[in-house]
């Protein structure tokens, strides 16, 4: 004779999963699981445009407004139209403060333009090595007002800044 264990357990788990009750169960539960759902949706959405920013620029990054900067840099462009090395290095000058304002707003502490590139990791921001070396022509011609530089050089560091400033998103 043989005894089958397993068969009033089944008719257990069928008598029950028929009962009414069950069936409220499920309803409530089915209710709960959408909810926590759309719960986690909403969650992982705002997570993920804050990590996607984190991602993009290595740190979270504040809105820069280009309103601000674009007449700024204009002005800077401007210079250039004036054709003397004088006004190049004004230009050059005012470029690099446009630089220091950006990176202090961006969060990266300093005293000064040299600090806060100095507090940038490698691969955060775009054109690093190009901020190091139109920053270090900055300090040139602040340290000696009679440095010699070419309109060329000058045109070509403020093509450096421009490339900054586009892949900071300050200027179009």
């Amino acid at each position: 004779m043989e005894i089958d264990i397993a068969t009033p357990f089944f008719s257990a788990w069928n008598a029950f999963s028929q009962s009414n009750f069950f069936f409220y169960v499920k309803i409530i539960a089915g209710f709960a699981t959408a909810v926590l759902l759309v719960a986690n949706i909403l969650l992982l959405s705002k997570r993920v445009r804050t990590d996607m920013r984190i991602a993009l620029y290595g740190s979270g990054v504040p809105r820069l407004k280009k309103s601000k900067f674009i007449p700024v840099w204009e002005s800077v462009k401007r210079r250039l139209d004036e054709k003397s090395v004088a006004s190049g290095k004004v230009a050059i000058i005012e470029a690099d403060k446009i630089l220091d304002e950006v990176l202090g707003k961006l969060g990266y502490a300093g005293k000064n333009t040299e600090e806060k590139i100095s507090n940038i990791k490698p691969g955060q921001l775009v054109g690093i090595d190009d901020m190091r070396e139109v920053h270090a022509l900055n300090d040139k011609i602040i340290k000696d007002p009679a440095y010699e530089i070419s309109m060329e050089e000058i045109k070509t560091a403020l093509l450096a800044y421009e490339r900054i400033f586009r892949g900071l998103n300050i200027i179009e």
